[in-house]
Protein backbone atom coordinates (compact mmCIF):
# COMPACT_ATOMS: atom_id res chain seq x y z
CA UNK A 1 0.00 0.00 0.00
CA UNK A 2 1.41 3.39 -1.02
CA UNK A 3 1.87 6.06 1.61
CA UNK A 4 2.83 9.71 1.44
CA UNK A 5 6.02 9.29 3.46
CA UNK A 6 7.34 6.86 0.88
CA UNK A 7 6.36 9.15 -1.98
CA UNK A 8 7.92 12.18 -0.29
CA UNK A 9 11.17 10.27 0.28
CA UNK A 10 11.18 9.12 -3.35
CA UNK A 11 10.53 12.60 -4.79
CA UNK A 12 13.11 14.21 -2.48
CA UNK A 13 15.75 11.65 -3.45
CA UNK A 14 15.02 12.16 -7.14
CA UNK A 15 15.24 15.94 -6.85
CA UNK A 16 18.21 16.21 -4.46
CA UNK A 17 20.35 13.54 -6.13
CA UNK A 18 21.12 11.43 -3.06
CA UNK A 19 19.44 9.84 -0.09
CA UNK A 20 21.49 11.89 2.36
CA UNK A 21 20.55 15.19 0.69
CA UNK A 22 16.92 14.08 0.56
CA UNK A 23 17.00 13.26 4.28
CA UNK A 24 18.31 16.73 5.12
CA UNK A 25 15.66 18.32 2.90
CA UNK A 26 12.67 16.58 4.49
CA UNK A 27 14.09 16.41 8.03
CA UNK A 28 14.39 12.63 8.23
CA UNK A 29 17.28 10.27 8.79
CA UNK A 30 19.09 8.85 5.78
CA UNK A 31 18.09 5.33 6.79
CA UNK A 32 14.37 6.26 6.88
CA UNK A 33 14.61 7.74 3.38
CA UNK A 34 16.43 4.65 2.10
CA UNK A 35 13.92 2.30 3.74
CA UNK A 36 11.00 4.36 2.41
CA UNK A 37 12.28 4.19 -1.15
CA UNK A 38 13.07 0.46 -0.84
CA UNK A 39 9.58 -0.28 0.46
CA UNK A 40 8.04 1.77 -2.35
CA UNK A 41 10.01 -0.24 -4.88
CA UNK A 42 8.77 -3.48 -3.27
CA UNK A 43 5.17 -2.26 -3.28
CA UNK A 44 5.36 -1.19 -6.94
CA UNK A 45 7.49 -4.12 -8.10
CA UNK A 46 9.93 -1.91 -10.04
CA UNK A 47 13.37 -0.43 -9.47
CA UNK A 48 13.07 3.32 -9.14
CA UNK A 49 16.80 4.05 -8.92
CA UNK A 50 19.94 2.68 -10.54
CA UNK A 51 22.32 2.25 -7.60
CA UNK A 52 25.33 1.04 -9.62
CA UNK A 53 26.81 4.55 -9.73
CA UNK A 54 28.13 6.76 -6.91
CA UNK A 55 24.84 8.63 -6.74
CA UNK A 56 21.48 6.93 -7.42
CA UNK A 57 19.85 7.90 -10.72
CA UNK A 58 16.29 7.36 -11.81
CA UNK A 59 15.54 4.39 -14.01
CA UNK A 60 13.23 4.81 -16.99
CA UNK A 61 10.31 3.52 -14.90
CA UNK A 62 11.44 5.68 -11.98
CA UNK A 63 11.37 8.79 -14.17
CA UNK A 64 7.76 8.20 -15.15
CA UNK A 65 6.68 7.31 -11.63
CA UNK A 66 8.48 10.38 -10.27
CA UNK A 67 6.18 12.64 -12.33
CA UNK A 68 3.11 10.75 -11.11
CA UNK A 69 4.30 10.86 -7.50
CA UNK A 70 4.54 14.65 -7.64
CA UNK A 71 0.94 14.84 -8.85
CA UNK A 72 -0.26 12.58 -6.02
CA UNK A 73 1.60 14.66 -3.41
CA UNK A 74 0.13 17.89 -4.77
CA UNK A 75 -3.37 16.42 -4.67
CA UNK A 76 -2.85 15.17 -1.14
CA UNK A 77 -1.66 18.61 -0.06
CA UNK A 78 -4.70 20.19 -1.66
CA UNK A 79 -6.96 17.79 0.25
CA UNK A 80 -5.23 18.62 3.53
CA UNK A 81 -5.41 22.37 2.86
CA UNK A 82 -9.09 22.16 1.92
CA UNK A 83 -9.89 20.13 5.02
CA UNK A 84 -8.03 22.64 7.19
CA UNK A 85 -9.94 25.47 5.54
CA UNK A 86 -13.21 23.69 6.32
CA UNK A 87 -12.22 23.40 9.98
CA UNK A 88 -11.40 27.14 10.02
CA UNK A 89 -14.74 27.87 8.27
CA UNK A 90 -13.10 29.40 5.20
CA UNK A 91 -15.77 30.40 2.68
CA UNK A 92 -16.34 28.14 -0.33
CA UNK A 93 -17.44 31.16 -2.40
CA UNK A 94 -17.52 34.95 -2.17
CA UNK A 95 -19.78 37.01 -4.41
CA UNK A 96 -18.33 40.46 -5.08
CA UNK A 97 -20.53 43.09 -6.69
CA UNK A 98 -18.86 46.05 -8.39
CA UNK A 99 -20.29 49.10 -10.08
CA UNK A 100 -19.29 49.03 -13.78
CA UNK A 101 -17.54 52.37 -13.26
CA UNK A 102 -15.26 51.05 -10.51
CA UNK A 103 -11.95 50.16 -12.20
CA UNK A 104 -10.84 46.56 -11.68
CA UNK A 105 -7.42 47.96 -10.74
CA UNK A 106 -8.95 49.18 -7.47
CA UNK A 107 -9.23 45.66 -6.07
CA UNK A 108 -7.39 43.24 -8.37
CA UNK A 109 -4.29 43.20 -6.14
CA UNK A 110 -6.39 42.26 -3.10
CA UNK A 111 -8.00 39.42 -5.07
CA UNK A 112 -4.61 38.15 -6.20
CA UNK A 113 -3.35 38.01 -2.60
CA UNK A 114 -6.57 36.38 -1.42
CA UNK A 115 -6.25 33.70 -4.11
CA UNK A 116 -2.83 32.83 -2.74
CA UNK A 117 -3.95 32.84 0.89
CA UNK A 118 -7.27 31.02 0.28
CA UNK A 119 -6.85 28.97 -2.91
CA UNK A 120 -10.10 27.03 -2.45
CA UNK A 121 -12.40 30.03 -2.10
CA UNK A 122 -14.18 30.68 -5.40
CA UNK A 123 -14.82 34.27 -6.42
CA UNK A 124 -17.87 35.34 -8.40
CA UNK A 125 -17.74 38.88 -9.78
CA UNK A 126 -21.03 40.54 -10.74
CA UNK A 127 -21.69 44.00 -12.16
CA UNK A 128 -24.40 45.90 -10.29
CA UNK A 129 -24.98 49.55 -9.50
CA UNK A 130 -26.79 51.88 -7.16
CA UNK A 131 -29.76 50.51 -5.25
CA UNK A 132 -29.43 47.17 -7.02
CA UNK A 133 -25.94 46.69 -5.60
CA UNK A 134 -27.04 47.71 -2.08
CA UNK A 135 -30.06 45.41 -2.28
CA UNK A 136 -27.86 42.45 -3.24
CA UNK A 137 -25.77 43.02 -0.11
CA UNK A 138 -28.81 43.40 2.15
CA UNK A 139 -30.41 40.24 0.74
CA UNK A 140 -27.09 38.37 1.07
CA UNK A 141 -26.89 37.75 -2.66
CA UNK A 142 -23.46 39.40 -2.54
CA UNK A 143 -20.88 39.47 0.23
CA UNK A 144 -18.93 42.60 -0.69
CA UNK A 145 -19.60 45.58 -2.92
CA UNK A 146 -17.43 48.22 -4.58
CA UNK A 147 -19.50 51.29 -5.34
CA UNK A 148 -19.06 54.90 -6.40
CA UNK A 149 -19.99 56.85 -3.25
CA UNK A 150 -23.52 58.28 -3.33
CA UNK A 151 -25.27 60.72 -1.05
CA UNK A 152 -25.86 58.13 1.68
CA UNK A 153 -25.24 54.50 2.56
CA UNK A 154 -28.30 52.57 3.81
CA UNK A 155 -28.34 52.10 7.58
CA UNK A 156 -28.12 48.32 7.36
CA UNK A 157 -24.83 48.44 5.45
CA UNK A 158 -21.31 49.17 6.69
CA UNK A 159 -18.69 50.78 4.49
CA UNK A 160 -15.18 52.11 4.31
CA UNK A 161 -13.91 54.58 1.71
CA UNK A 162 -10.90 52.94 0.10
CA UNK A 163 -9.78 55.31 -2.66
CA UNK A 164 -10.76 58.06 -5.06
CA UNK A 165 -10.98 58.09 -8.83
CA UNK A 166 -10.33 61.14 -10.97
CA UNK A 167 -12.83 61.91 -13.72
CA UNK A 168 -11.65 63.34 -17.03
CA UNK A 169 -13.28 64.45 -20.28
CA UNK A 170 -12.20 62.43 -23.30
CA UNK A 171 -12.82 62.33 -27.02
CA UNK A 172 -11.47 60.64 -30.11
CA UNK A 173 -8.17 62.00 -31.51
CA UNK A 174 -10.21 62.70 -34.66
CA UNK A 175 -12.69 64.90 -32.76
CA UNK A 176 -12.52 68.67 -33.13
CA UNK A 177 -12.20 68.79 -29.32
CA UNK A 178 -8.77 67.14 -29.49
CA UNK A 179 -7.18 70.26 -31.01
CA UNK A 180 -8.90 72.81 -28.78
CA UNK A 181 -7.19 74.12 -25.64
CA UNK A 182 -10.41 74.65 -23.68
CA UNK A 183 -13.90 73.52 -24.71
CA UNK A 184 -16.67 76.06 -24.25
CA UNK A 185 -19.60 74.91 -22.12
CA UNK A 186 -22.12 75.76 -24.84
CA UNK A 187 -20.32 73.49 -27.29
CA UNK A 188 -20.32 70.58 -24.83
CA UNK A 189 -24.05 70.98 -24.26
CA UNK A 190 -24.80 70.68 -27.97
CA UNK A 191 -22.35 67.87 -28.84
CA UNK A 192 -23.30 64.23 -28.30
CA UNK A 193 -22.16 62.77 -24.97
CA UNK A 194 -21.59 59.06 -24.35
CA UNK A 195 -22.80 57.90 -20.97
CA UNK A 196 -23.80 54.60 -19.36
CA UNK A 197 -26.61 53.17 -17.28
CA UNK A 198 -24.82 53.29 -13.93
CA UNK A 199 -23.99 56.99 -14.40
CA UNK A 200 -27.57 57.86 -15.28
CA UNK A 201 -28.90 56.03 -12.24
CA UNK A 202 -26.35 57.47 -9.82
CA UNK A 203 -27.78 60.52 -8.05
CA UNK A 204 -24.52 62.45 -7.83
CA UNK A 205 -22.96 61.44 -11.14
CA UNK A 206 -26.13 62.15 -13.08
CA UNK A 207 -26.10 65.76 -11.88
CA UNK A 208 -22.37 66.35 -12.12
CA UNK A 209 -21.29 64.51 -15.26
CA UNK A 210 -24.26 64.54 -17.66
CA UNK A 211 -24.08 67.87 -19.53
CA UNK A 212 -25.15 67.38 -23.10
CA UNK A 213 -28.69 67.68 -24.40
CA UNK A 214 -27.98 64.71 -26.67
CA UNK A 215 -26.74 61.49 -25.08
CA UNK A 216 -26.11 57.93 -26.08
CA UNK A 217 -26.37 55.33 -23.32
CA UNK A 218 -23.98 52.37 -23.21
CA UNK A 219 -24.23 49.38 -20.88
CA UNK A 220 -20.79 49.84 -19.30
CA UNK A 221 -17.54 51.77 -19.53
CA UNK A 222 -15.95 49.41 -22.07
CA UNK A 223 -18.73 50.19 -24.52
CA UNK A 224 -18.40 53.90 -23.68
CA UNK A 225 -14.71 53.84 -24.50
CA UNK A 226 -15.34 52.03 -27.77
CA UNK A 227 -17.94 54.59 -28.87
CA UNK A 228 -15.60 57.46 -27.99
CA UNK A 229 -12.77 55.83 -29.95
CA UNK A 230 -15.11 55.71 -32.97
CA UNK A 231 -15.67 59.47 -32.60
CA UNK A 232 -19.37 59.04 -31.88
CA UNK A 233 -19.32 61.41 -28.92
CA UNK A 234 -17.34 62.66 -25.92
CA UNK A 235 -17.47 61.24 -22.41
CA UNK A 236 -16.67 61.61 -18.73
CA UNK A 237 -14.72 58.57 -17.51
CA UNK A 238 -12.44 57.55 -14.61
CA UNK A 239 -8.88 58.33 -15.65
CA UNK A 240 -7.49 54.98 -14.43
CA UNK A 241 -9.62 53.22 -17.03
CA UNK A 242 -8.04 55.25 -19.79
CA UNK A 243 -4.32 55.27 -18.99
CA UNK A 244 -3.46 52.67 -21.62
CA UNK A 245 -5.75 54.25 -24.23
CA UNK A 246 -4.29 57.69 -23.57
CA UNK A 247 -0.75 56.32 -23.78
CA UNK A 248 -1.26 54.69 -27.19
CA UNK A 249 -3.26 57.62 -28.50
CA UNK A 250 -6.62 56.03 -29.28
CA UNK A 251 -8.32 58.49 -26.91
CA UNK A 252 -7.54 62.14 -26.15
CA UNK A 253 -8.19 64.06 -22.94
CA UNK A 254 -9.53 67.62 -23.16
CA UNK A 255 -10.24 70.45 -20.74
CA UNK A 256 -13.82 71.72 -20.42
CA UNK A 257 -14.44 75.37 -19.55
CA UNK A 258 -16.41 74.54 -16.38
CA UNK A 259 -13.77 72.25 -14.91
CA UNK A 260 -11.40 74.55 -12.99
CA UNK A 261 -10.24 71.82 -10.59
CA UNK A 262 -9.86 68.07 -10.81
CA UNK A 263 -13.03 66.11 -10.20
CA UNK A 264 -12.93 63.08 -7.91
CA UNK A 265 -15.38 60.45 -6.70
CA UNK A 266 -14.83 58.26 -3.65
CA UNK A 267 -15.08 54.49 -3.95
CA UNK A 268 -16.64 52.64 -1.02
CA UNK A 269 -16.21 49.03 0.01
CA UNK A 270 -19.58 47.93 1.41
CA UNK A 271 -20.92 44.91 3.28
CA UNK A 272 -24.00 44.00 5.31
CA UNK A 273 -23.98 45.29 8.91
CA UNK A 274 -23.58 42.69 11.67
CA UNK A 275 -22.95 40.03 9.06
CA UNK A 276 -20.26 37.53 10.11
CA UNK A 277 -17.12 37.73 7.99
CA UNK A 278 -15.28 34.53 7.17
CA UNK A 279 -11.47 34.45 6.89
CA UNK A 280 -11.38 35.15 3.14
CA UNK A 281 -13.82 38.07 3.32
CA UNK A 282 -11.97 39.53 6.32
CA UNK A 283 -8.72 39.21 4.40
CA UNK A 284 -10.06 41.23 1.46
CA UNK A 285 -11.46 43.94 3.76
CA UNK A 286 -8.12 44.20 5.57
CA UNK A 287 -6.21 44.40 2.29
CA UNK A 288 -8.47 47.14 0.98
CA UNK A 289 -8.18 49.17 4.20
CA UNK A 290 -4.42 49.19 3.81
Amino acid sequence: MLNLEQLNAFVAAAEKGSFSAAARHIGKSQSSVSIGVNNLELDLGVNLFDRSTKYPTLTQQGERLYQQAKVIIRQANRMENYAQGTIEEVEDELVIAADPLVPMSVFDSALEKMAQAFPFTRIKLVKLFGDELNRALVEKKANLGFNIASDAIPENLDFVTITQVEWVCVCSPDSKFADMEVIDNEILITERQITCTSMLQHKLLKNSTILSQETWEASDQDDMIRLVEQDLGWAFLPKTMLDEKLAIGTISQFTPEFNKTKMYSAIDLIWKSNSPKGPAMSFIVEQMQR
